[in-house]
């Protein structure tokens, strides 16, 4: 199902408040500390909680799982509400959905090459594990609450199809904690992340995906 490559934000309001210790660039230093701490590692393991909500449909799924991140590429697996894997291998996005007892037939693939008007989908491994965020994305205003502090952000990147964007620190543990977007139709994705380990070696195999003989595999 294509619902999993669908895009969107949550309705939170942020205030645009002075940017506190910004680097030269214009990117709050503990973005940027975050940034590099997760760029540096070899592989960045999570727990993450993916809700989506279809704007036009007005419908909401959550997606519980473990998601893989390395240089720019990606891993999803889903183990809620069903069984599902999302790989991306550096220039196709793979989609699997697997046997199930109310659809027992062959696995069903989805396989998508990466350009312009679907590159929203591999946001979180751009944004977490590719390039420095001050070449990806412009800070316009930050809210904190404790230790939490959400930043207000917009892509540097058009083409993106993504109209807002906030990400969410621990200031304290330097890490990403939460990610909202919405897209250009409305629809929004919240990422919630936990349980994160970084890691020294990358595992190449996580990010390569080759479907069984028996797959049903459709090109978009």
């Amino acid at each position: 199902q294509m619902k999993l490559f669908l895009s969107v934000l949550t309705s939170l309001s942020i205030l645009n408040l002075p940017l506190a210790l910004a680097a030269k660039d214009g990117t709050p230093a503990i973005l940027q500390e975050i940034s590099t701490k997760y760029r540096k590692a070899g592989l960045v393991e999570m727990s993450v909680e993916k809700i989506v909500k279809l704007e036009l449909m007005g419908k909401e799924t959550k997606y519980t799982g473990t998601m893989y991140i390395a240089e720019g590429l990606f891993r999803l697996e889903t183990v809620k509400p069903e069984k599902g894997l999302l790989v991306f291998d550096g220039g196709v996005l793979w989609n699997i959905q697997f046997q199930t007892s109310d659809f027992p037939g062959p696995i069903q693939v989805t396989k998508a090459k990466i350009d312009k008007k679907n590159r929203s989908q591999l946001l979180v491994g751009s944004l977490f594990s590719k390039e420095p965020l001050s070449e990806q994305l412009r800070i316009v205003g930050q809210i904190s609450e404790g230790s939490e502090v959400t930043y207000d952000a917009k892509l540097e990147k058009k083409d993106m199809n993504i109209s807002s964007l906030k990400i969410s620190v621990d200031s304290k543990k330097l890490l990403f904690k939460s990610l909202y977007y919405l897209d250009d139709v409305g629809n929004l994705v919240t990422f919630n992340f936990a349980e994160i380990q970084f890691k020294k070696k990358k595992r190449k195999e996580l990010f390569q995906y080759f479907p069984p003989k028996d797959a049903q595999v459709n090109s978009l």
